[in-house]
């Protein structure tokens, strides 16, 4: 897969149910929902890492970070309600 088809390839991710802690998001369970999607997408193993202490209200975005194909990425996904999120965007970092 080439650097630029990676990114472009997640944003066909619809809403994915993630478990909270009253407002806040499982930091682990995030990623893992990220990276079993990439995997099932792309066929490529990813670890995604999120940022602790994410609100999941309605219109929060956040950023995760990765690398694919060798290339660091920003993946980042908006709450849409019921602690479901989608991704919003994936580029290269630096671009």
């Amino acid at each position: 897969m080439s650097r630029g088809a990676a990114p472009a390839a997640l944003l066909a991710l619809s809403a994915v149910a993630l478990t909270a802690c009253g407002n806040t998001v499982d930091r682990q369970d995030l990623e893992t929902k990220i990276a079993d999607f990439v995997q099932r997408q792309t066929g490529t193993t990813i670890d995604v890492h999120c940022p602790d202490g994410v609100k999941a209200d309605k219109g929060a975005r956040v950023r995760c970070t990765t690398v694919l194909s060798g290339a660091p990425t920003d993946i980042d996904i908006e709450f849409v309600g019921g602690g479901h999120f989608r991704i919003t965007s994936t580029r290269l970092q630096g671009s």
